[in-house]
């Protein structure tokens, strides 16, 4: 799945800086700031809470959800679930 160029929003609605080339987005940890890599691709890094992407800063756990029709990616910590 391409996401190149989708926008970011954490779970809380807020707008989330991200980087999304391909099928990869990058974004900030909204905890610690440190930089987080999620695949938006089935069975890996941050594509399902069970396959979280970390924050290496923190340890917080992230998984991202991908609306292609709006060409969004919404960024959930997995401990608000």
């Amino acid at each position: 799945m391409t996401i190149t160029g989708f926008i970011g929003v954490y779970s809380d609605g807020t707008e989330a800086k991200i980087d999304a080339q391909g099928n990869n987005v990058a974004f900030s940890c909204n905890k610690c700031g440190h930089p987080v890599l999620a695949i938006a691709r089935e069975h890996q890094r941050g594509y399902s809470s069970n396959n979280p992407a970390i924050c290496q800063g923190c340890n917080e756990q992230y998984f991202i959800e991908v609306r292609e029709k709006t060409e969004k990616i919404i960024i959930n910590n997995v401990e608000e679930l």
